[in-house]
């Protein structure tokens, strides 16, 4: 299981040897600052939550998964996307992404996005994605993918920001 590579990326499912590029990505505060409000995990978290969390995430079928990304160019971990059955919205996959912060600001979240979101147009599928609300730079992302913002609403995820997440979709 994979998603197509794209100009500068290439993708693959993560395996039960993908521990460290977990932990690599999960223990930078900047990069967890809207997941976890900047608490990175520990090597216990990633291997016992994190790593069986993304290996359950192929169960949906061939297209569906949380993949780990690398530089076409250098062939380096750079993070992972997203693409899942939503659980609250009949009909329609979520996207995600996690980037090391060192890729942040080049163009490799959107790029990662728009592939996600081609993919959910041959599955017939709406497209949607969260965050929290002061997370600007994955609201841009999202725009710049086609998705248009659709609500505010309150997570329920620990912990929390104390402020509304936005929900924004695509119809396909």
């Amino acid at each position: 299981m994979s998603l197509p590579d794209t100009k500068r990326l290439t993708f693959r499912s993560f395996t039960k040897e993908d521990a460290d590029l977990l932990y690599q990505l999960d223990t930078d505060s900047n990069v967890m600052k809207y997941i976890t409000l900047g608490k990175s995990r520990t090597k216990k978290e990633i291997r016992e939550k994190v790593l069986p969390r993304i290996m359950r995430s192929y169960d949906h079928g061939s297209s569906y998964g949380i993949f780990a990304a690398f530089l076409k160019s250098t062939s380096g971990f750079i993070g992972w996307f997203q693409l899942e059955p939503d659980h609250s919205i009949p009909d329609a996959v979520e996207i995600g992404w996690r980037l090391k912060k060192e890729y942040w600001g080049k163009g490799f979240a959107t790029e990662g996005a728009m592939n996600l979101v081609s993919i959910a147009k041959t599955l017939n599928k709406s497209v949607v994605a969260k965050a929290m609300i002061q997370n600007k730079g994955s609201i841009r992302v999202m725009e710049k993918s086609g998705l248009k913002f659709v609500k505010e609403f309150w997570g329920d995820y620990e912990p929390h920001s104390g402020k509304p997440d936005v929900l924004y979709k695509l119809k396909c």
